[in-house]
């Protein structure tokens, strides 16, 4: 094989590469996804949880949800996401609760970056479960 069909083989072989990978690629966005696994606090150590950060096309969405919180039925919980209240959940009768934020809606939802804090508190200001994007 001389280097000139060597050359070709190799430019056929990265063009189909970037073909099969563009779809891909725009089919995401340029979006972004972080999670962050939520644990209970000395309070409230059966509780857990996950939130879920999700930015595509100018959009963000948060959605935070928490569960195995039986002792808090009813009870309406504060969400933070860095420092700031995000909004407001309360926990059904099977003890779990969620919280979903978009700004498709109209809604207000925080810039997130890997590192930034995500906590879940009772009214009284009790942190009930804690993590990080």
């Amino acid at each position: 094989m001389t280097r000139l069909h060597r050359a070709l083989v190799a430019l056929t072989l990265v063009a189909a590469l970037a073909a099969a990978l563009t779809p891909a690629a725009q089919a995401q966005g340029g979006g972004a996804r972080l999670t962050a696994k939520l644990t209970g606090t000395k309070a409230f150590p059966g509780v857990s949880g996950k939130a879920t950060f999700k930015r595509e096309s100018g959009q963000r969405e948060l959605e935070v949800e928490i569960e195995h919180a039986r002792s808090l039925h009813g009870k309406r919980l504060t969400v933070f996401v860095g420092g700031k209240k995000v909004g407001t959940m309360v926990v059904g009768q099977l003890g779990n609760a969620r919280l979903d934020r978009s700004t498709q809606r109209g809604q207000a939802v925080p810039k997130v970056t890997a590192g930034t804090g995500v906590s879940v508190h009772t009214a009284a200001g009790a942190a009930v479960a804690k993590g990080r994007f």
